[in-house]
């Protein structure tokens, strides 16, 4: 690839790690001599989380999920999520900077002339950035992740910790279309070595923000198709919720939903926190109904009245057809 001379000299070997969370990576003393861009970079590790093939998700007695199209019953997934060292000269990381790029082009195995440009709107607090990179077969989005900050917990893990946990207790959830997976996590190094920042790698999703299509449909003929596209919602997360064993995403709210109209699916983002039920915070369904009656202070009473009705019958219509865990609730009607 042109201009990757010094980085294509760097080999790279990948090292099985089955049922381990990442090492922490070795402290990198840069070379002596003239400060190049990646020159002399010393040999990068690749490593990644494999499980064996068949191992399957802990789903209760009897059950049979409707799995999202391209996820079959049949397939027996091995979970591989590959960690990988990024290195970069600077204060700060910034993948448009064309050393990192042509780095980045080169280890997720895009095209030269794909583009890079940063997102635009509120970031977390652990959120250092984000960015989205595309070329005429792939589009990834790019989210930088601090690996601590002030009020982050020494014991506390860290966001590529909790990819690692999930992808090895539940084989099939990088494969999982409804599902922002990271398909590859990189350990951003800087010259003296000090690893502040992970960069996650995911697939971009298709469609818009549930946040968005309900702004934009919850007024004037569009309503009843909004009621429907909700209550198809509801079944979606019934189903989510049995194939994962009740897992909850842990912040359900319709901006951490997409909706395709086109092809009228869901996917759900920021996952890393998708955990069991924990009964002092709200459940999914819980924190889903409360992003609705906030929605409806902006399009009006209508959306919560109408829409959780018809979000809690979807859901507690696909629930009565599979058997959940037990003590597992449907979804109850709250007080307006």
């Amino acid at each position: 690839m042109p201009g990757m001379s010094s980085v294509g000299a760097c080999l790279t070997r990948q090292v099985s790690m089955p049922f381990s969370a990442p090492s922490q990576t070795a402290k990198w003393a840069p070379p002596s001599g003239p400060s190049h861009a990646f020159m002399s970079t010393p040999q990068k590790e690749q490593r990644s989380v494999q499980l064996p093939p068949g191992l399957q998700p802990q789903l209760p007695p009897g059950l049979q999920p409707q799995l999202p199209p391209g996820l079959q019953p049949q397939q027996s997934p091995r979970c591989t999520l590959m960690f990988e060292d990024l290195y970069f000269d600077g204060a700060s990381f910034d993948p448009c900077e064309p050393s990192l790029k042509a780095q980045l082009l080169q280890k997720l195995h895009m095209q030269p002339n794909a583009l890079v440009e940063r997102m635009r709107g509120g970031l977390g607090s652990r959120n250092a950035g984000m960015w989205i990179m595309r070329d005429g077969a792939q589009c990834f989005v790019l989210k930088l992740v601090r690996t601590s900050s002030p009020g982050m917990s020494q014991l506390q893990a860290s966001e590529a910790d909790k990819f690692a946990k999930l992808c090895r207790e539940n084989p099939r959830i990088a494969q999982d279309p409804s599902l922002s997976f990271p398909s590859k996590i990189f350990h951003c190094m800087s010259d003296g070595g000090v690893n502040n920042n992970d960069l996650i790698v995911m697939r971009q999703v298709s469609g818009v923000r549930m946040s968005e299509f309900i702004m934009q449909r919850s007024h004037g003929k569009h309503v009843q198709d909004l009621m429907r596209i909700l209550e198809q919602f509801g079944s979606f997360l019934a189903d989510f919720h049995a194939r994962y064993n009740g897992m909850q995403h842990g912040d359900l709210t319709p901006a951490n939903v997409f909706y395709d109209e086109r092809s009228g699916r869901f996917a759900l983002v920021d996952v890393a926190d998708l955990a069991p039920h924990n009964p002092v915070i709200q459940s999914d369904v819980e924190r889903f109904i409360s992003s609705l009656k906030l929605l409806s202070t902006f399009c009006g009473p209508e959306l919560f009245m109408q829409g959780k009705a018809q979000f809690e019958a979807g859901y507690n219509a696909r629930r009565s057809c599979m058997p959940m865990p037990a003590g597992w609730p449907a979804a109850r009607s709250a007080r307006p």
